[in-house]
This record gives C-alpha cells, structure tokens and sequence, in this order.
C-alpha cells in the first residue's frame, strides 16, 4: 500500500523501517550540501569534482531520503539489495516505493518552492543489469507524484558510456530518444533512483536530461550509501538515532507537518 494521508505514511513507515533507516542531514562543516554525506567542506570530494567538470549540467537539487549502514548485515543494507532481487523482496519494494510516494506527495511544495517550479516529468536511472522498463527502480517512480499524468513519463536509455565502469560522470552513459527529448525540453525533471554512493550514475542522467533542454532536474535518491569502515562515515551514521520520518522534509530538514 504506497498511498494515504501524511499521519498514516508516517504511521507506515516508522513501524516498517523506522528500526533502521534514518533521515539524511544537511549540516555545515559535517555534511555535503549535495549528497548529504560526510564532509568538513561545502562539497564532499566526489561532489567537488563532479561541480568543478560539469557545472550547471548537473542536477539542479539533490534529495536523499535515508543513510544505508553500508559493508555491514544491517537491515537498511537488505533492504535497498533486496528490493532489486531476482525475484524482488516484495515488502522492501513497497516499503521504498512508500518513501518515494510519501516525500513526494507530503514535500511537493518544499521541492517547488526551492527550485522555482513544480516538476512537470518524471524518469528514472536504468541500469545495464536489466532491460530499461523492467529495472525494480521503476516500480518507484511510478509512485511518485503526477508520475501517473499522460505525457509525464519520461524514458531514458542506454548510451555507451555505460561500459565504463568507473564511478564518474560521463555525458553518454544514457541517451534520450526525440520522442522523449520533447517530453523534457523547458521542463522540469524529476530523477529517481534507488542508491546513491558516488553520484555517478544519477549524475550522469541529470547531464543528459539537462543537455536534452530540461530547465532544472530534481534527483530523488531514496539512500545515501555509507561505509562503517570509514570513520567519518561510521560517525555520522552513528549521530543519527531518530526513527526515519517521512514528516522531515529532504529539503529543508526539518518538520513540515507538525510545526
């Protein structure tokens, strides 16, 4: 069940993974501005790097949901490989389609009033593990906000840079058909992904969309991967002790439902 009120999202999810996940933060001088990782600096390396090559062509916002206690047998661990499975856990697809539909629909406002527009496409990150349409990633973009409004759908595709496997950007990683290049020109994109660990992927649909004409993009990743055998890695995943709630806003950080 990926639909509801605000109160019976948060009700849902803190019974279902609010024993493991925990809500990102955005904190001068401990985290990146971008990824919500660890970082003393405005801009954690990877992210520098990425800003310093491709600039403007990025994503306009970066949105993370929860940290995942990498290189561990946690749950939050199992539940974003799970999800993705041959065959898909089905509890922990619904439980991350829930987050998707839940920040979506509860921060709408937020994520327009800090970009400047509402967002009027929708699309995801393919992977070379499966065929385009039958990635598990699907399943959550679908529960997104106006994901279901004709003419919203976005697809992209494989380019041939998605041989390369090191975790950079590249501008060929993925491709947009003209019927789809249409569907972006002037607007903006909502991005989904599942995982984030060094932006790479997500980064480089948001060059391709942003090099297609989208006006701005938004990239919603449900989790921002940690490695606990990394010290300010483990120190920031240990400082967050709150049950993940949905109320908490991945823009602005904080409660937008009850204040």
């Amino acid at each position: 069940m990926t639909s509801g009120t605000p109160h019976e999202y948060r009700s849902r999810l803190q019974v279902r993974v609010g024993g493991f996940f925990r809500n990102t933060v955005r904190v001068p001088g401990q985290t990146c501005s971008v990824c919500t990782g660890p970082s003393t600096l405005p801009l954690c390396r990877q992210c520098y790097a990425q800003q310093q090559e491709f600039g403007e062509r990025l994503a306009s916002s970066v949105l993370t949901l929860t940290y995942v206690r990498g290189d561990t047998a946690h749950q939050s661990v199992h539940t974003v490989r799970a999800y993705k499975r041959d065959p898909p856990a089905p509890r922990c697809a619904e439980n991350l389609a829930t987050m998707i539909a839940a920040a979506t629909k509860i921060h709408g406002r937020c994520i327009t009033e800090s970009t400047g527009s509402p967002w009027e496409a929708i699309t995801f990150v393919p992977s070379k593990n499966y065929p385009v349409t039958e990635h598990p990633v699907v399943g959550l973009a679908r529960k997104a906000a106006g994901a279901s409004i004709p003419g919203n759908q976005v697809l992209l595709e494989l380019g041939p840079g998605i041989a390369d496997k090191n975790r950079v950007v590249r501008d060929d990683r993925f491709v947009l058909s003209e019927q789809h290049r249409e569907r972006v020109r002037g607007r903006h994109v909502l991005l989904i992904d599942d995982t984030w660990v060094t932006g790479a992927k997500i980064q480089s649909a948001a060059v391709t969309l942003r090099d297609a004409g989208a006006s701005r993009v938004t990239a919603l990743c449900v989790a921002r991967w940690c490695k606990v055998g990394w010290a300010d890695h483990k120190a920031l995943l240990d400082s967050r002790t709150d049950p993940y709630d949905p109320f908490i806003c991945p823009v602005s950080g904080k409660n937008c439902v009850e204040r």
